[in-house]
């Protein structure tokens, strides 16, 4: 189930915190999936930041760590409307720099894949929490 943590999200956005009910950061029984890696995920649009939990890509990272402590955040489809180009990197930017809280642990930026660069797509992205490093 997707949880909205954030309804049109302004362009010169520079906080990112957010709360929400515990049960929504829970992989319950989702977790115990024999060859599945399940996680918190955040998507970025123009019109709502998203949270939900559901299956990962697999990948060296989260196959030897654990998945909790990780959120995958995607940015594909940000571009806000009305706004130059560069408004959406301009936002990850700043996204990247202040870092992201959900329920007061901050994450930050952990990870890329090789084909993501060879792509020039860094979408989406692997962030680790910083309260269990």
């Amino acid at each position: 189930m997707k949880t909205v943590l954030l309804e049109n999200p302004p362009a010169d956005q520079e906080e990112w915190k957010f709360v929400v009910p515990q049960d929504r950061l829970e992989l319950g029984r989702l977790a115990e999936a024999p060859g599945k890696i399940y996680g918190k995920r955040i998507i970025f649009t123009a019109t709502a930041v998203t949270l939900d939990v559901g299956v990962l890509s697999s990948n060296r990272i989260l196959q030897n760590d654990d998945p909790s402590k990780f959120v995958v955040v995607s940015f594909g489809s940000l571009s806000f409307p009305d706004t130059p180009r560069r408004a959406a990197g301009e936002y990850i930017q700043r996204l990247m720099e202040a870092g992201l809280y959900l329920n007061g642990i901050q994450y930050r930026f952990y990870h890329h894949s090789n084909s993501q660069l060879v792509s020039a797509m860094c979408t989406p992205l692997l962030w680790r929490s910083l309260a269990t490093l």
